[in-house]
């Protein structure tokens, strides 16, 4: 150990240099990753597109029912009496 220098600081200063070298390490296998053909990233987004546009109508759609049946309590499911 140097002088001066405590043994808390050498592993502050040994964690920060694995963080590092995790750090090149991430950064080193995404640049070698193969690139998402752009023909690919067009479908995808359509395809999230039209999934976000069938969900928007189906919470407008429920939102109307759940409105529906706080106006008109009889229409809200529930347990039917029998005689």
């Amino acid at each position: 150990m140097v002088p001066g220098i405590t043994e808390t600081e050498c592993r502050i200063a040994e964690f920060r240099y694995r963080e590092r070298l995790a750090e090149v390490d991430r950064q080193r296998r995404a640049a070698s990753a193969a690139p998402v053909p752009a023909g690919r990233v067009c479908v995808m987004e359509t395809i999230q597109r039209r999934i976000g546009a069938v969900m928007a109508h189906f919470s407008h759609l429920l939102r109307r029912v759940r409105t529906h049946e706080a106006a008109d309590p009889a229409a809200a499911p529930g347990p039917l009496a029998v005689n």
